[in-house]
Parts: structure tokens; C-alpha cells; sequence
């Protein structure tokens, strides 16, 4: 559990998209149930292919994210996919299907993280006096995925383009 100062509470309500039209009980009542962690410069998070039930918030600090690639000659390399900056949240679809991870996660400097489990999000879900947040968490949810989503699709279409030349 999250024993939050009132400074980075506001800092996390005004600077992270996904708490977007929280109410400061809601907003409490959900980071309660999350856990905090320093993590070091360079330090794997989570690999490709490991388990998964956990979202993260990062709250200061970088994280990359990245996957392998096959090159043309068979050698397996990382490729970075994205670079995220603190406000953004990753891990989610883990919280959502349970499947093994799809990329790996690294700090690219030391980072302050913010996560929750699958179990605990259930805890909310299952809470009829916090339905309205689990309501606003699965539709924060969704909105973080489909602007992934249309980002990606872009990127595919840009690739395309370039490939036509």
C-alpha cells in the first residue's frame, strides 16, 4: 500500500493522464491498493515473455520498452518500441488477458513507479461502493489503449509508405 504525501498526491492528480476525472476519494482510494518502488537506472522491470498481472504508473524517471526482432541473418536483437516519460502507465494488458508479457520494460534512469495487481484492481471491482471508480478505471483503460492502438496503426501505415517509397 501507497503511503502518499500530499505534494506527490497532487503531483500524480494534475500530471497523470490516467487519473483524469478522479475524485480525490477515488484517486485515494485506488493508489491504497498500489505499491511504490525506486527503481535504479537500467533495471529490468519485466521481460518478454514473463508472466503478467501488474500495471505500472510511472511517476518520475524514464522507462523504455522494447521487444525482441529477428534480424534477416536469424540474430535475435531488442528493439526499442517505446520511450515513456513520467505520467504514462504500462503493463496494463497484463491486468486485462493474464497472457505472458509482450515486450520487456527497463528504467532508462532511476524511476519512481507506482503498480497494482490484477487481484487488487478485483478488490475494486468487486467493492459495490467504489463501482463508479471501477467504472472510470476500465474507461481510462480503454482510452489509453485505443490512442495505442491509432498510434500504432499510423506507425504501420507510415512504414507502408516508406516501403512504397
Amino acid at each position: 500500500m501507497v503511503a502518499i504525501r500530499k505534494d506527490i498526491f497532487l503531483r500524480l492528480k494534475a500530471e497523470i493522464p490516467f487519473f483524469n476525472d478522479f475524485s480525490d476519494e477515488e484517486m485515494l482510494s485506488f493508489l491504497r491498493l498500489m505499491t511504490s518502488q525506486t527503481v535504479p537506472m537500467d533495471q529490468v522491470i519485466f521481460k518478454e515473455f514473463d508472466p503478467s498481472d501488474t500495471m505500472y504508473l510511472l511517476f518520475s524517471g524514464g522507462v523504455e520498452i522494447s521487444k525482441r526482432v529477428a534480424k534477416q541473418d536469424g540474430v535475435l536483437r531488442e528493439a526499442v518500441i517505446a520511450r515513456l516519460k513520467p505520467g504514462e502507465a504500462f503493463g496494463e494488458l497484463g491486468l486485462l488477458d493474464h497472457r505472458p508479457r509482450s515486450a520487456t520494460a527497463r528504467t532508462t534512469e532511476q524511476s519512481l513507479l507506482f503498480s497494482i495487481s490484477s487481484e487488487k484492481l478485483e478488490k475494486i471491482a468487486r467493492n459495490p461502493k467504489l463501482s463508479f471508480l471501477s467504472y472510470k478505471l476500465f474507461r481510462n483503460f480503454s482510452v489509453m489503449l485505443a490512442t495505442r492502438l491509432r498510434d500504432t496503426n499510423q506507425k504501420v501505415v507510415d512504414l507502408e509508405a516508406q516501403r512504397l517509397g
